[in-house]
């Protein structure tokens, strides 16, 4: 027992501190723009098959479902279902969850590209949620952006809920986005407190990601691809920024100014990585573009 605590102290001091950005190693190439339909795009993730992209559209309060490589919009889903959706993920049985944050519930949807049929929902506990993302073993994780809390479900029943209020471990401002990595560690944006928390499956934090390091300044929704890189919406800084497996920043996209065109932003929310591909939610741009990254091998083998 002494050993595995003082693993897990070693890991909240390293994550807590970072190890310093590791500039250059990571750069991005803008491919294409979607038209500006979109009210305040959030969220966004790609269907199991590749095959579409789904974002959450808050303002139009569908999720809308996109040509990935032309960012055509080619059909909608949820349409008087839905209020100020927030995010999209998909569980392992391929069923689209939806962070449908103004009726306070996960919805879950049979897709099949634009074709959807409104299947159930959880309630429980869940009060603004706008976060959603699924783990390998099928518990879905929740976070409340109203009450500051993470919620934990199987089977369609809560089985955890951890945090409250404040700048605390395992307390939150208005958490955010929230994704299990392929070690099985939990993350969470906390945007209200500048930073990550990262917790084990119990929801028991085992460290953070935060400070002069990262530099963070609302960073919301993200994105971990099957490489272990860590890819940050960081909104007010008008800035996407990747972190390698040992979360050192390895690329920084955008320069720090709000504006509308290659490589800038106008507070961006939502990142997708899949290969060498990165779609970005341009929030209120009301956009969505497409990146190239380039260098990945490097900075994923270092």
């Amino acid at each position: 027992m002494r050993s595995l605590c003082a693993i897990l102290v070693l890991f909240f001091v390293v994550l807590s501190t970072g190890t310093g950005p590791a500039a250059g190693q990571i750069t991005a190439t803008f491919v294409a723009a979607s038209d500006k339909s979109f009210g305040r795009p959030h969220d966004l993730v790609l269907s199991p098959d590749a095959g579409h992209l789904y974002v959450a559209d808050l303002d139009n309060h569908v999720v809308k479902v996109l040509d990935p490589k032309t960012l055509e919009t080619l059909g909608t889903v949820g349409a008087g279902h839905l209020s100020a959706p927030h995010d999209v993920a998909f569980d392992n049985e391929g069923r689209l969850l939806v962070a449908d944050s103004g009726n306070d519930r996960i919805a879950r949807f049979e897709v099949k590209g634009t074709e959807w049929r409104y299947l159930d929902e959880l309630t429980e506990a869940l009060s603004l949620p706008e976060g959603v993302s699924v783990a390998p073993d099928g518990r879905i994780y929740v976070t409340n952006a109203r009450s500051h809390t993470v919620v934990v479900f199987r089977d369609g029943e809560r089985i955890a809920m951890a945090g409250r209020r404040g700048n605390g471990p395992n307390q939150y401002v208005r958490p955010h986005d929230i994704h299990v990595d392929r070690d099985g560690r939990v993350y969470v944006s906390d945007p209200g407190n500048n930073r990550l928390q990262v917790l084990d499956p119990d929801l028991k934090v085992v460290g953070e990601l935060g400070g002069p390091a990262y530099d963070f300044n609302e960073p919301k929704y993200f994105d971990i691809d099957s490489r272990g890189l860590l890819i940050v919406a960081d909104e007010y800084n008008n800035k996407i920024k990747i972190l390698d497996g040992e979360r050192r920043i390895v690329g920084i996209i955008g320069t720090g100014e709000k504006a509308e065109g290659p490589g800038v932003f106008n507070w961006p929310e939502g990142v997708e990585v899949k290969g060498a591909d990165m779609w970005i939610s341009d929030t209120r741009n009301n956009r969505i573009v497409l990146y190239r990254l380039e260098g990945l091998e490097t900075a994923v083998s270092e």
